[in-house]
């Protein structure tokens, strides 16, 4: 970001946001712009909210929670992470008294000051409480293990924090697939979005670059493509860049690996969309790369100005990405259209459509 305190500098940042702000297509877009460019400036928690509060399913998230302070006595909360961190924030007047989590030290510990009861003794507890399943990202394992042990639908109280997440990257109301298409998936993770691409162009693409530079994952993804049969999809166990280099990496063989300074890291080669698919006439690149976007797009810049494809990146990992990102996206084509959506009851899942 420019330094707040160069008024040239400052008069630049009004000229670039104020382009940014004219590219967004929809009222949407320029709601979500607006409410975290003043996050990012004050780092005020209340214009997350403000952003939060026109989502879809924030009325339903309501509902949930009110349904729990109703039945709060009867209500376990399943879960002790940052998600319920979250739902705490989002409603300070839910008080919790039970949780029920899988982990021992926190069973142990407590959350909070808050017991924390094991899976096994939530079962004993079946025929007397409700559980809120409040973790976003073991919704679907959660609901089916209560599912498979007894626990009725009227039981199961869905207060994740996820929001259409099936519409990430391929939002219906902006992304409409082609002929042929050429996908580059940047932080493919499990290879669930390159699984998604495929069914939100039924199958009519010439190619699939996707990019994993976690190990595990890595190892992970060749194992389901190999399982399931995807076709004409290449994986690199590399970073995204803008350019090959060796860089310092924090491997977590889950969603927050990540390319970061500090002990304990591993060492992982990185590439660049240019070097690697720009023999193609690329398509569409989405990138989720844990705050390595604008380097991404930096090594995707002759792609993207001979191609211009459509984007869908994540401008959520560093507070400038919500400048930064679009201002260099437009300095490639000036033409973009840009949107922005956001697809989780948290700071977390902005992401920035250009076509």
């Amino acid at each position: 970001m420019p330094n707040m305190n160069d008024w040239r500098s400052m008069t630049d940042m009004v000229d670039v946001t104020r382009t940014i702000y004219n590219h967004l297509q929809d009222e949407e877009s320029k709601h979500i712009f607006e409410n975290r460019l003043l996050y990012t400036l004050t780092g005020d928690g209340r214009y997350i909210r403000r952003m939060l509060s026109q989502l879809p399913a924030k009325h339903e998230l309501d509902l949930a929670a009110a349904f729990c302070r109703t039945y709060l006595d009867k209500v376990v909360f399943y879960g002790a992470g940052n998600d319920l961190k979250l739902l705490t924030e989002l409603y300070p007047d839910l008080d919790i008294s039970c949780i029920c989590d899988g982990s021992r030290k926190k069973q142990q510990e407590g959350w909070r000051g808050i017991p924390v009861i094991s899976p096994d003794e939530l079962i004993e507890q079946r025929d007397h409480v409700y559980v809120a399943i409040a973790t976003s990202g073991f919704y679907r394992e959660i609901r089916k293990f209560l599912e498979e042990h007894g626990f009725r639908q009227d039981q199961i109280i869905n207060l994740s924090m996820v929001t259409d997440i099936e519409k990430q990257y391929f939002d219906p109301g902006i992304m409409v697939p082609g002929s042929g298409e050429v996908f580059v998936d940047g932080g493919c993770f499990n290879c669930s979005t390159d699984r998604e691409f495929i069914r939100w162009c039924s199958g009519d693409y010439k190619k699939i670059y996707a990019y994993e530079p976690d190990r595990r994952n890595y190892e992970n993804c060749l194992e389901l493509c190999r399982k399931e049969q995807i076709e004409r999809i290449e994986i690199f166990n590399k970073g995204l860049w803008d350019c090959a280099a060796e860089l310092s990496f924090r491997e977590t063989g889950g969603q927050g690996s990540a390319i970061e300074e500090g002990t304990g890291m591993t060492c992982i080669s990185t590439t660049s969309i240019d070097e690697t698919a720009g023999g193609e006439n690329v398509t569409f690149i989405k990138l989720d790369v844990e705050g390595a976007e604008r380097k991404a797009l930096q090594g995707a810049r002759k792609t993207i100005k001979r191609d211009r494809p459509r984007l869908a990146v994540s401008v959520y990992h560093k507070a400038e990405d919500i400048i930064e990102l679009p201002a260099y996206i437009l300095s490639l084509h000036e033409d973009y259209r840009l949107y922005l959506r956001h697809y989780q009851m948290s700071t977390c899942e902005t992401i920035l459509y250009a076509l």
